[in-house]
């Protein structure tokens, strides 16, 4: 069954549903069902209008073989195209629960070891010399690698801590272990996945790679329109370039039907019945393996999250792409689950995650006769709001926060809402302030200051001070630009005598000319200059991609 915008708007449900809970031993169910649907739609509704996606697709299924999806928006809204189940979706890092999934297929018929080395098996991959990684290490996203590196960087791959040290998000590992089924089963990545798992489970119209031409079959994806400038909502949205995508990271587009299909199947082997290609005893090392990750709350393993909330566990994983972000969960003790997928850009920075999980609590609770939850809120939670208004000057000028809900950026050449961006981060449409985020500075836990991009203030009436400044790192800040879709445009300032990529994001030098990206002390994120002319470098580097100075 599939439901578009207009038949849920129209009060369509307990129609459609009555055609697949037919029975009379399902007529409370039914109704309990249609509420929750109804509920559900509402809320997907809500996501829709707050962070402005242009189009939205959800899919529920259950385990005695119930499924539904719901649309929202369009296709393609310059033509006015709604969503039909033939289009196309990005799944984005949801794959790599499918890639993990063939490479422990392979791991069943015994042509790997899940404990075996990496370069054993693939010694052409340049991983460093002596190192101990193994198959299992990249499932977990434990071994060291850095995020979004080249397979083949020049110079080779590194590591900055033993396998298992640390949980570092990979998709350089993903990609590998792609390479790594390639070579296992001798045909494209693309055609594995469509012989072991799509056809197997009836997932007939999902592709195991995004390419060119396919384009036609899927939703316009749609990005931030500035794309120097943080993500805000309500920004303009333009359409977003497309990117052919192969490698085991993240290369399938699917429709909410066909992944219903993965989830009533991965929701046999997260319940002891066996699924995805696995036997029950098989199915079970895939769908329980979890190490504690770098997140709260979250554990991982073989490419599914492991969550939890108000008492019950989920399997999750989210997917961002360059014109889409996906998200799905799936409770394991009741096997329901909820994929959906947006039109919007990853680097907008909206998943789709309380939709589905709330979908699947809303669901879950219907079929066992149990009260509706309450949808989460979508406002970011902002204790003590009135902290923040004052006045907060320094060189390059001067704002005030004005207190109310919500709080307001003003200065003389106008005024905007402050969007909450998480812990002290925000956002603004405000011109003035729309390149970078806003961050309040606190010493000893109290408000001084603020920090944006370049520029440093001082919140009035308190002891805060400007650090100054150091004119050699000043050398190194200016806008370096990759077209490559994926890393865009990166922004280095000289803050208070220190380098960052916009206003949160350190760079501490550990070496000559080397940079660690971010707080961690063992992140594996690097970051280098090269090609200097009058003292400024023309060249970034950050973990093997290239960017080239385009100062304006």
């Amino acid at each position: 069954m599939r439901l578009s915008r207009r038949a849920f708007t129209g009060g369509a449900f307990s129609l459609a549903l009555g055609s697949q809970l037919g029975t009379p031993a399902f007529a409370q169910a039914r109704a309990d069902l249609s509420a929750a649907l109804s509920v559900v739609g509402a809320y997907a509704e809500a996501h829709r209008r707050l962070f402005t996606l242009p189009g939205l697709t959800l899919g529920l299924t259950t385990p005695d073989g119930f499924s539904t999806v719901l649309d929202f928006g369009f296709a393609n809204p310059d033509s006015r195209s709604l969503i039909s189940r033939d289009t196309l979706f990005q799944i984005g890092s949801i794959s790599k629960s499918m890639t993990a999934t063939l490479v422990h297929q392979f791991a069943a018929e015994g042509k790997l070891r899940l404990d075996g080395r990496v370069s054993d098996l693939m010694p052409a991959i340049p991983l460093p010399r002596k190192n101990s990684i193994t198959v299992q290490h990249l499932l977990d996203h434990i071994a060291g690698l850095p995020d979004s590196a080249p397979v083949f960087v020049d110079g080779g791959l590194w590591t900055t801590y033993a396998p298992g040290a640390h949980w570092h998000y990979s998709n350089t590992g993903y990609e590998i272990l792609g390479k790594i089924a390639e070579h296992l089963g001798g045909k494209p990545l693309d055609r594995l996945l469509a012989e072991r798992i799509f056809t197997p489970l009836g997932m007939a119209r999902s592709r195991g790679a995004i390419v060119g031409a396919d384009r036609t079959l899927y939703a316009q994806g749609y990005e931030i329109a500035d794309p120097t400038a943080v993500a805000t909502r309500g920004a303009p949205l333009a359409p977003a370039a497309w990117v052919d995508v192969t490698f085991g990271a993240g290369s399938i587009a699917s429709t909410a039907d066909d992944m219903n299909r993965f989830m009533r199947s991965l929701a046999n082997a997260a319940q002891g019945r066996g699924g995805l290609g696995l036997s029950s005893e098989q199915a079970k090392v895939f769908t329980t393996r979890a190490v504690p990750s770098d997140t709260p709350g979250m554990a991982y393993g073989n490419g599914l999250m492991h969550v939890s909330s108000g008492g019950r566990s989920y399997l999750h994983h989210t997917g961002g792409m360059v014109s889409f972000s996906s998200s799905f969960h799936l409770d394991k003790a009741s096997g329901v689950g909820a994929f959906a997928s947006s039109t919007i850009s990853a680097f907008a920075e909206y998943r789709p995650r309380l939709l589905t999980r709330f979908a699947v609590d809303a669901v879950t609770n219907a079929l066992a006769g149990k009260p509706l939850p309450s949808p989460p809120s979508l406002d970011v939670p902002l204790p003590n709001a009135a902290t923040y208004a004052g006045t907060y000057s320094g060189p390059d000028g001067s704002f005030d926060i004005r207190a109310g809900s919500p709080l307001k950026i003003v200065t003389k050449d106008g005024e905007a809402t402050l969007q909450p961006w998480g812990g002290d981060l925000f956002r603004t449409t405000h011109p003035g302030f729309r390149q970078f985020s806003l961050k309040i500075d606190r010493t000893a836990g109290a408000i001084t200051g603020a920090s944006w991009g370049p520029s440093s203030f001082v919140k009035q009436g308190t002891a805060g001070k400007i650090a100054p400044s150091n004119p050699a790192l000043a050398k190194l800040a200016g806008r370096y630009v990759d077209d490559n879709p994926w890393f865009g445009t990166a922004i280095v300032v000289e803050r208070g005598g220190k380098l960052w990529v916009g206003t949160e994001t350190a760079l501490t030098k550990i070496g000559d000319n080397l940079w660690r990206v971010g707080d961690d002390s063992w992140t594996p994120e690097r970051l280098s200059f090269a090609n200097y002319i009058d003292g400024r470098p023309q060249t970034l580097i950050f973990s093997g991609e290239k960017f080239l100075r385009h100062d304006i």
